[in-house]
């Protein structure tokens, strides 16, 4: 065999091994807590990107955070494929069109996963989404600024709306009870307004 090509075949696993599995490490993250993890290969812009505890992410998942912030609180988990976009182009504003200039003065809107959240595989999550405590977004769901979840909702379809309550209202309290610190807790008369609401629609 070659010299020549036995190197590139070397060139080509470093190059791929450094972009697969060491590039984690070394990108900063806002913040990612010691407990995170996040599967590779992903596509992910870590600078603007704050995963807090026991958070997980997994393979094939895009975060384009180069404007907006993506937050993940603690003990929520995305699954595979997942896409987020933090950011949006100026395409209400008169004048503006793909590729003229000021298409690229992008609009920042965070995206933000309480606590306690699941992400099914293959959810996008477009700019302004916020997901409420405790909530499962279905797997190709598609997520926007308008999605409306209270705490505890399973959230589906596209664009995603709230489908039903994985708990009743007594175990929604007892779960803030057994899990979520006393300062942390959702009050239990807010719990009863949004269950009393959203069972009724």
């Amino acid at each position: 065999m070659n010299l020549n090509i036995i190197i590139q075949v070397i060139k080509d696993f470093w190059r791929g091994f450094k972009l697969q599995y060491l590039s984690s490490r070394y990108d900063r993250y806002g913040f990612k807590d010691k407990t995170a993890v996040v599967l590779m290969p992903s596509n992910i812009v870590k600078q603007n990107v704050y995963l807090y505890e026991h958070t997980n992410i997994g393979e094939h998942a895009t975060i384009r955070a180069v404007k907006g912030k993506f937050v993940l609180k603690k003990y929520s988990t995305i699954s595979f494929g997942v896409t987020v976009v933090c950011q949006s182009h100026p395409f209400f504003a008169p004048g503006n069109y793909p590729s003229c200039p000021s298409w690229k003065d992008e609009i920042a809107d965070d995206v933000i996963v309480e606590d306690g959240c699941w992400i099914g595989a293959n959810v996008t999550l477009l700019p302004g989404t916020h997901i409420a405590r405790g909530c499962i977004v279905a797997a190709g769901a598609i997520c926007t600024k308008g999605t409306t979840c209270p705490p505890y909702s399973v959230i589906a379809g596209v664009p995603a709306k709230f489908t039903k309550f994985r708990f009743s209202l007594e175990d929604q309290i007892r779960h803030e009870k057994m899990v979520v610190p006393e300062n942390e807790r959702i009050d239990s008369n807010i719990l009863r307004q949004n269950y009393e609401k959203f069972s009724k629609s």
